[in-house]
């Protein structure tokens, strides 16, 4: 009887204790189930958000400037180099003036003679100085066959595409006006010894007139072989060495201001209408620096660009220290949507689900999730609505590891 109770008791016994072990395992299970997922987290803060939206455009000189000569000849002298700075009236390079200062000289005299004639005509019944006459028929004629020979040499490049047009009607003038000189010496020369009556003195007027419109034209051609910049600025090209023949085929120098640069952009039609002439906005050329310099809407093209179905804006930069070229690349960002004073958190702690968003709120050690609607955004912010509140707790790392009510331990605070 003994023996019995005492089986019946060592079998409860063993019993108690595979239900006391199995509790335990269990117990164990559920406190692995509930481990704490490690997170950080940031706070629900009222905000601004500006959303941008970025174009791209090129740096331009505000005024760029082809220097095209007046006169064609042989270089003398360049006086800048490529890149230079140069003044506005400061000389670039000179012509050679050897035969325009002849024909200076010879239209001073033949003013100088035609003013004699003039005297002489009006005192009656003068006669001319033979030598004098002589004398300037004889550069008249020198002057004339100057003329002849340098329109010829024009006329010669020009059928060969190597001078303007420009550069031949120019010749042909100085030429014309030399034969008119030469002309006018020869009649006055032949006039020696004749009486001068009033058909001659009007004669003499109007050859004195025609002297001083040669000599005008002969003192503008000296100064016109001094080619000057004609603006404020840099060298930005420069086409001619000493020795060389320029003309009007092609441009000399170019002279670019960019003391302040254009950027041009191309904007599309949905958020053209945002943009207003004198707005500012940030402009990055990243291979000057990297903050962004400030530019201003100076205008906006009414029509749109067939080619880009955009519409060309342009942009004014200050350009203090000459830092930007013509050329470089530049990003505008452009503010399309602007909001003030609304609750916004990191945008990376939303988390989109079947069409929905979320955010995960710390309630002491436990994180909740909690559908919100969301609105304006950048690169960094969002703007949320929903059953939240400023200062909220948020995750911000670690929230794709969680559900609703886990159980989590905040590792850092962003």
């Amino acid at each position: 009887m003994k023996q019995k109770v005492l089986v019946v008791l060592t079998t409860f016994v063993v019993l108690l204790m595979a239900v006391g072990c199995s509790t335990s395992a269990s117990n164990e299970d559920t406190v692995e189930d509930e481990r704490a997922v490690s997170v950080s987290v940031d706070y629900i803060k009222k905000s601004n958000i500006e959303k941008t939206q970025t174009v791209t455009g090129q740096a331009k000189p505000t005024k760029e400037v082809n220097v095209i000569p007046k006169l064609p000849g042989k270089v003398s002298k360049v006086y800048v180099s490529l890149g230079e700075e140069v003044k506005e009236g400061q000389t670039l390079f000179t012509i050679d003036d050897k035969e325009i200062k002849l024909q200076l000289a010879q239209a001073e005299a033949a003013v100088n003679v035609a003013k004699t004639n003039v005297k002489r005509s009006e005192g009656g019944a003068l006669e001319l100085q033979m030598t004098q006459l002589e004398s300037a028929f004889k550069s008249a004629e020198i002057n004339l066959n100057d003329a002849q020979k340098l329109y010829d040499d024009i006329k010669i490049l020009y059928e060969n595409g190597m001078s303007s047009k420009q550069d031949l009607d120019r010749t042909k003038t100085g030429y014309e006006l030399a034969k008119e000189q030469f002309e006018t010496a020869k009649t006055a020369l032949e006039l020696t010894g004749s009486r001068i009556n009033k058909e001659n003195t009007e004669t003499a007027l109007a050859q004195l007139k025609q002297a001083e419109a040669a000599y005008n034209l002969a003192k503008t051609q000296l100064e016109n072989t001094i080619v000057t910049s004609p603006a404020d600025g840099y060298i930005s090209a420069l086409n001619v060495n000493e020795g060389e023949i320029t003309s009007g085929a092609i441009a000399a120098a170019t002279v670019v201001d960019i003391s302040t640069v254009i950027v041009e952009v191309n904007i599309v039609e949905n958020i053209v209408n945002k943009v207003k002439v004198d707005d500012e906005y940030p402009v990055y050329i990243e291979s000057v620096q990297k903050e962004p310099f400030l530019g201003k809407v100076i205008n906006i093209s009414p029509n749109v660009d067939p080619m880009t179905q955009s519409y060309k804006t342009r942009i004014k930069v200050e350009n203090k220290d000459k830092s930007i070229k013509g050329g470089m690349s530049a990003k505008v960002e452009i503010a399309v949507e602007a909001k003030e004073n609304i609750m916004a958190v990191p945008i990376e702690s939303v988390v989109s689900e079947g069409g929905k968003s979320f955010v995960f709120v710390i309630e002491g050690d436990r994180a909740f999730k909690k559908e919100v609607s969301t609105g304006i955004s950048n690169e960094e912010l969002i703007e949320i609505n929903g059953d939240i509140k400023e200062n909220d707790q948020i995750v911000v790392k670690g929230q794709n590891f969680l559900s609703d009510n886990s159980k989590v331990i905040v590792t850092a605070n962003d």
